[in-house]
């Protein structure tokens, strides 16, 4: 669900399409020579769709606010959707804190479109208030009678997407209209909330820039060095590179990290492979981790091989390399251990925890080791 609108700032008119990339916003705002300051309030001159929030029509929005709304209403299914609808309508909602709000107390407003079967009339109340509802058919009965007295409560409200039941409790205002509730609305690698004042923000990374120093504003900080910050990882896949993370984090913060987070998302890069790479090397530091992530490709990593198993490298190699060829009729005569060694000194190999690493590219593995600040010199000395 996008929002499709016209503001309007000084006489400018834009057409601006909600949810928005921060940079595309900040890229289009240039270039209609409006503001880059999302804290300012812009005109909507109209919303030309969804219909539901021409409510915001010829009113002044803070356009953060606008993206968050519409990045919130995206995530919605089309029943959902319809639940919104006819909520906004049913509360008389008119305020961009209010819709913000309206998104996460969708539970307390149930739609019913088809009152000809009483055990999904139940089934539909109780998933939406809630939140779930055992498979089991032995509940049919139970949900009959839940979806009958729904009826018979005399609390619907007719509209036109169907019979409205609200439950009778406020809503609760998770937006303060100051700060963001958590919501992430793409995926991502790690979280890191940023506490300043007893008020929290959270940015997902990787990310625009813009984020964090617009979290910032809104939480009143003046510097992430002025907040308290902690970093979750939510993708497993990266489990072992937390640590390495929460280091460039500390050291070379939030901008750093995201950089990294960005090359790694967008060129799909093996983490275990980057992982084996940093603990081959030593490297620690963020301008390290660039370098080792843009040669990446030069190296292999043999995975589920225990430390110290040179006859499993050297069969590796017999098998997968079409540089050495080895005829069935041998193998029974080939001293696989003592290949695996020889292909380790051949191409810089070494064991890691996440199996076995070696250098396969052409360039040469000390023009990789001499743009690092922090690799082990024993590498460059045949020490491997």
């Amino acid at each position: 669900m996008n929002i499709l609108s016209k503001i309007e700032y000084d006489g400018i008119i834009a057409e601006i399409e909600f949810p928005i990339d921060d940079d595309e916003l900040d890229r289009l705002l240039k270039e209609n020579y409006m503001p880059t300051d999302t804290t300012k309030l812009f005109y909507v001159r109209a919303i030309d769709y969804p219909n539901v929030l021409s409510v915001l029509s010829k009113s002044e929005v803070n356009l953060d606010q606008l993206n968050y709304l519409a990045k919130r209403l995206d995530c919605l299914d089309d029943d959902e959707m319809d639940q919104f609808v006819v909520a906004v309508d049913h509360e008389h909602m008119g305020s961009l804190r209010d819709l913000i709000n309206l998104s996460f107390n969708l539970d307390k407003f149930t739609l019913i479109k088809d009152i000809s079967d009483m055990t999904k009339v139940g089934r539909e109340y109780i998933l939406n208030t809630e939140g779930s509802v055992p498979a089991d058919s032995k509940y049919d009965e139970h949900y009959a009678q839940v979806g009958m007295n729904l009826l018979n409560s005399g609390r619907g409200v007719f509209t036109p997407k169907g019979l409205l039941f609200r439950e009778d409790k406020p809503l609760e205002e998770l937006y303060d209209g100051q700060v963001f509730p958590y919501f992430a609305y793409n995926a991502s690698i790690v979280d890191i909330e940023i506490e300043y004042n007893g008020k929290s923000e959270m940015v997902f990374l990787p990310d625009s820039e813009l984020a964090f120093g617009k979290a910032l504003k809104r939480l009143g900080a003046p510097d992430l060095e002025a907040c308290e910050c902690s970093l979750e990882l939510t993708n497993a896949r990266y489990s072992k590179l937390v640590d390495s993370f929460n280091e460039v984090f500390e050291k070379d913060g939030i901008n750093e990290l995201n950089s990294i987070l960005k090359t790694l998302d967008e060129y799909d890069i093996d983490p275990n492979k980057v992982a084996a790479l940093l603990e081959y090397t030593g490297a620690t530091s963020s301008s390290d981790i660039n370098v080792l992530i843009d040669s990446a490709d030069d190296f292999e990593l043999i995975t589920e091989i225990d430390e110290g198993d040179y006859d499993e490298v050297g069969r590796y190699f017999i098998n997968h390399s079409d540089d050495y060829d080895l005829s069935e009729e041998l193998e029974d005569f080939f001293n696989f251990d003592q290949f695996g060694e020889y292909i380790a000194d051949e191409h810089s190999g070494q064991f890691v925890s996440g199996g076995f690493i070696y250098y396969a590219g052409y360039t040469g593995l000390d023009e990789i080791l001499d743009q690092l600040d922090t690799a082990d010199n024993s590498m460059r000395m045949g020490g491997m």
